[in-house]
């Protein structure tokens, strides 16, 4: 079995002019948008994520959120010998890697191609966002006066080239504290254990990216 693995930047937007019907799609957090009014298989977020951003329920048929990723964490860590305390921040404690190792754990595909996870945020929108106080869902947007959480990602990045096929997002929270170089090694670990398990885990992005960790290949 083969998976397309969707994230929110920008590369995403490959998956409308590229063939993937030989692929279960699998889309994380708002990248279900790629596909408009067609279906997918498995939609993967966190249990905070807002409901104003949710599918369709008739879009999808497997919802995966934080109770299964939790579970598949600590089996990858058991599985892969890491004796760790805290295993979902050993494998990257963000939506990608939680997502990635369950599909690699519960899944088990012979393949995983990557879309929309180069990470290549735009860095002065990185930098506004950081001396915020990165605000997101943990802290209600800092007290946003908006209505809808599209409606203050305009605000606060008006002026700002996009990032995000959909208009503008906040950047990974590993960001926060965390840096690069964390994120890095995150994706060397996740490398890595896919090798171990036999996994074939491959980046199908025809963009740059900040981060060449996995091997790239096209269709």
């Amino acid at each position: 079995m083969k998976v397309l693995y969707i994230g929110s930047g920008l590369s995403a937007l490959q998956a409308k002019t590229e063939d993937y019907s030989d692929h279960l799609i699998i889309c994380l957090n708002n990248a279900w948008r790629i596909f408009e009014d067609k279906k997918f298989d498995i939609w993967i977020h966190p249990g905070d994520f807002p409901f104003e951003n949710y599918p369709p329920r008739a879009r999808f048929y497997l919802d995966i959120t934080y109770t299964e990723y939790q579970r598949t964490a600590a089996e990858a860590c058991k599985k892969l010998n890491w004796n760790v305390k805290f295993p979902e921040h050993h494998i990257g404690y963000t939506s990608f890697f939680q997502g990635l190792y369950w599909i690699m754990m519960d899944l088990k595909p012979t393949k995983i191609g990557l879309l929309g996870f180069d990470h290549d945020y735009n860095p002065q929108k990185t930098e506004k966002w950081i001396k915020a106080e990165c605000p997101g869902i943990h802290n209600g947007f800092n007290k946003k006066s908006e209505s809808t959480i599209k409606e203050w990602s305009d605000n606060f990045f008006q002026g700002y080239e996009p990032d995000f096929f959909y208009g503008h997002g906040t950047p990974d929270p590993m960001r926060q504290g965390l840096g690069e170089k964390h994120i890095r090694e995150k994706m060397v670990l996740a490398n890595g254990a896919a090798q171990e398990l036999g996994i074939d885990l491959v980046n199908y992005s025809k963009r740059p990216s900040p981060y060449n960790v996995f091997r790239r290949e096209s269709l």
